[in-house]
């Protein structure tokens, strides 16, 4: 499950919240301190995502969120019963 280690205000938690909506993408949001988070995550700063054992933040975030809108797209792109035709004519 993906969670979102964030602090109850902060502008980029939320903009990476309103992605994950974009997404239509499950995830839990836990607010904890900045102190709480640098000893839990080992120096990390908030806000930190964390995926089972992938724990990101920082720079690593933004290329994180384009990994998941693709799989996200894919998911969503192979969840009926429908044969989709790529570029080459193929199902």
């Amino acid at each position: 499950m993906i969670k979102i280690y964030r602090e109850k205000i902060s502008a980029e938690a939320d903009a990476i919240e309103a992605e994950f909506k974009d997404m239509v993408l499950g995830y839990d949001q836990v607010v904890i301190e900045s102190s709480t988070a640098e000893e839990m995550f080992k120096g990390r700063s908030l806000p930190v995502i964390t995926n089972n054992e992938r724990v990101v933040s920082g720079e690593d975030i933004k290329p994180y969120l384009k990994e998941l809108e693709k799989l996200m797209h894919d998911w969503q792109l192979f969840q009926g019963d429908y044969c989709y035709v790529d570029d080459d004519g193929n199902c």
